[in-house]
């Protein structure tokens, strides 16, 4: 702070006295006007605080909302062909495999395809387990459920893989037998995956994460009770036509796999 100078001292001289006072008038508004910045810098300094320290609730809030804005704009994220062939190759074994799923399923529809179907089959198992087997390496020690259902789904592809290869030799209750088996499995996977659903908070989940488990839960269920039919003759047309169904739904599931996968990546 300033020091004042004294100017209660009557036996000064009369010249000295005007002087005097203006340098006490200059120095008490020097004071009052340092005075006033140190109030005003008290009042920032605590406003700041409050704002960036004191307030918990605030910044919360306002680490939240950010959280919000950012997986917004992630999500909404155009995706390219480019971004889709930059993925990694178990993303496009998995969709090829899910795809030949669909062209083998129609091949058993006629008899003169169907060891086509079956060869296409165990093709497009052998694929998805290689999919499957990579991603259960990924997560398995941090996500038990996704892992559990990673390994049903590995299952599920052997057995159809056994199944697929029997079939193009024979044709009977073993052979069904397996394709039920390999789909329950599948069936089976997928309900491990939706034990990662938080029911209370369902509006906050991405609706291509929930695309993608619904898919393969309807998937699954379709197959089994499509395998099921196998063994009534006159209801084999019929799961044919549940099998493409049934693809198709695991093909779009991949597809937003692909979706979701870019839109947290790149």
């Amino acid at each position: 702070m300033y020091e004042l100078k004294s100017v209660g001292n009557r036996s000064d001289d009369y010249d000295d006295c005007d002087s005097t006072r203006e340098s006490k008038i200059l120095d008490m508004e020097e004071g009052e006007s340092i005075k006033k910045g140190d109030i005003y810098t008290k009042k920032v300094s605590i406003s700041s605080s409050n704002f960036f320290v004191g307030n918990n609730k605030s910044t919360s809030n306002g680490e939240k909302k950010m959280k919000q804005i950012s997986d917004s704009k992630t999500f909404k994220r155009k995706v390219t062909t480019k971004d889709i062939v930059n993925c990694p190759k178990e993303y496009h074994a998995n969709f090829i495999s899910m795809f030949l799923f669909i062209i083998g399923s129609a091949f058993f529809r006629f008899p003169i395809l169907y060891v086509a179907g079956c060869i296409i089959f165990a093709i497009a198992s052998a694929m998805c387990l290689y999919s499957n087997l990579i991603s259960a390496m990924y997560v398995k020690n941090k996500k038990k459920n996704e892992f559990y259902g990673f390994l049903c789904y590995i299952a599920g592809c052997a057995i159809f893989i056994l199944g697929s290869v029997y079939c193009c030799f024979k044709d009977d209750y073993f052979a069904v037998i397996t394709f039920i088996l390999g789909s329950f499995y599948f069936l089976v996977g997928a309900i491990f995956f939706l034990y990662n659903f938080n029911l209370r908070n369902i509006k906050g989940v991405k609706y291509q994460i929930v695309i993608v488990y619904m898919s393969n839960l309807f998937g699954g269920l379709i197959f089994t009770i499509a395998s099921i039919m196998f063994f009534y003759q006159h209801l084999y047309n019929y799961a044919c036509y549940l099998y493409v169904g049934g693809s198709i739904l695991f093909t779009l599931g991949t597809w937003f796999d692909y979706i979701i996968h870019v839109r947290n990546t790149f």
